[in-house]
């Protein structure tokens, strides 16, 4: 009964004490979590690959009939973790004061029901990415904490929120200063002295629980290139640029979809839903057979940059679909892994151009400049890049880029997450302003 013992000592423990014991320990949860889903996510989509090269009809069936059901089994246990993840950790931020509206963007039962609806759409070839609802999955572990702490004002729970968001895409891409800098940049746009201070501790705990039982690793891979040359300005000028346009048309699809998407086809979507996800998955499962793009598309990008594999032209395009289908559909997953596979394909239509002693830059400096264009957040795009691949020797380029496309994207005037939790917060006004 050594475990009682500890919970009489803890409390006892002063209110300071405790809360940063709390903390830790939701930290070391998001880490090991974080962890878990990677390995089932992967082993998801492996079976998916598998089974779609024993039977070539296996998308067909898989990706509908797969997608209603993970559309079933969020209407019955997962409202609210629909999406990527971050743009309602964000939302949770702006309403730290409504406890009552935290809860239906961040709880236990919607880290559960998103670790599964992640891992099933995975398991059923669908584009998306688990790393963006890591996010979501961490700062509802984190927040869900603060029931062992007396403490209950909105700072603290604004603590909370910022730290589990930030240690789950340390943990997801083993990226801790992009967890850091993301919190700083695209969670809380600043950050006081208090919380900063609580964000490392938490970063820091849950990148050791990763590194524990994953070993030092690169998501990507480790690239091997030249330092900066000037020759690299040009061809980054216009990879960046290009990833801008691309990027910010894509983030402009997903706000604006009542600015582009028929009439008929939202009022599909909105009567028959099941039927819509059906045929989303169709058209993915049609394209899959011209073009490896299920999943998060890690795979073919880690064989693009280690220099073991290429990309066709029609990559992107059908890459670009098939994540924009995806994402239509409303089932839960991310766009950070796919939005990086998505810039290894726009460097791929320019390197025919250019020696191929800087291929492999290219494709680094096209996979930062499309982040950052998608999701408008340049810092974290490029430390994420340059942390994933060990590319420390192009860290300039990198940067440039990533500034280059984000500004660009500018030019679509949206802001991806900060407009869906926008959006989020609107839809869960309604039902209150109907009472």
């Amino acid at each position: 009964m050594y475990w009682k013992r500890w919970l009489v000592r803890i409390k006892h423990l002063p209110e300071r004490s405790r809360a940063t014991l709390a903390l830790w320990f939701g930290a070391a949860l998001v880490g090991l979590v974080a962890v878990v889903l990677a390995k089932a996510a992967d082993g998801a989509l492996g079976i998916f690959h598998s089974l779609s090269q024993r039977w070539a009809w296996w998308p067909f069936f898989a990706l509908p009939f797969g997608g209603m059901a993970i559309r079933w089994l969020m209407q019955r246990i997962g409202k609210g973790s629909e999406g990527s993840g971050i743009p309602q950790a964000m939302a949770a931020l702006q309403v730290t004061d409504q406890p009552t509206i935290i809860q239906q963007l961040l709880s236990i039962r919607i880290a559960c029901a998103k670790f599964i609806a992640v891992v099933a759409g995975l398991g059923c070839g669908f584009v998306l990415g688990r790393e963006g609802p890591t996010v979501q999955i961490g700062a509802s572990l984190m927040y869900a904490c603060r029931r062992f702490i007396p403490l209950s004002d909105a700072v603290f729970r604004r603590q909370l929120i910022l730290a589990g968001g930030a240690a789950g895409i340390a943990a997801a891409f083993n990226t801790p200063l992009a967890g850091i800098v993301f919190a700083f940049e695209e969670l809380a746009r600043s950050v006081e002295e208090k919380t900063s201070g609580k964000l490392l501790g938490a970063v820091i705990l849950a990148g050791v629980v990763s590194l524990a039982i994953q070993g030092d690793y690169t998501y990507f891979g480790r690239i091997h290139v030249p330092g900066f040359n000037y020759s690299i300005l040009w061809p980054m000028l216009i990879v960046a640029v290009s990833a801008g346009l691309i990027g910010g048309f894509f983030s402009w699809l997903c706000v604006h979809q009542d600015r582009w998407l028929p009439v008929k086809v939202r009022m599909w979507r909105a009567t028959r839903p099941y039927l819509f996800i059906a045929a989303c998955g169709f058209l993915i499962a049609c394209m899959g057979l011209a073009a490896p793009i299920f999943g998060s598309g890690a795979e073919i990008t880690s064989d693009v940059v280690s220099g073991h594999g290429t990309m066709a032209w029609y990559f992107l395009p059908l890459k670009f679909l098939g994540l924009l289908s995806t994402f239509l559909t409303g089932l839960p997953g991310g766009i950070f892994a796919p939005s990086l596979s998505m810039g290894a394909g726009v460097s791929s239509w320019f390197l025919p151009w250019f020696d191929s002693s800087i291929h492999i830059k290219l494709i680094a400096i096209g996979m930062a400049a499309m982040l950052a264009a998608v999701t408008r957040a340049p810092l974290t795009s490029a430390i994420i890049l340059i942390e994933m691949t060990d590319g420390h020797t192009m860290v300039i380029s990198i940067l440039a880029a990533a500034m280059i496309s984000s500004t660009v994207a500018r030019l679509f005037g949206t802001n991806l997450y900060h407009d869906l939790a926008e959006k989020a917060l609107q839809r869960l006004a309604q039902p209150q302003l109907l009472k």
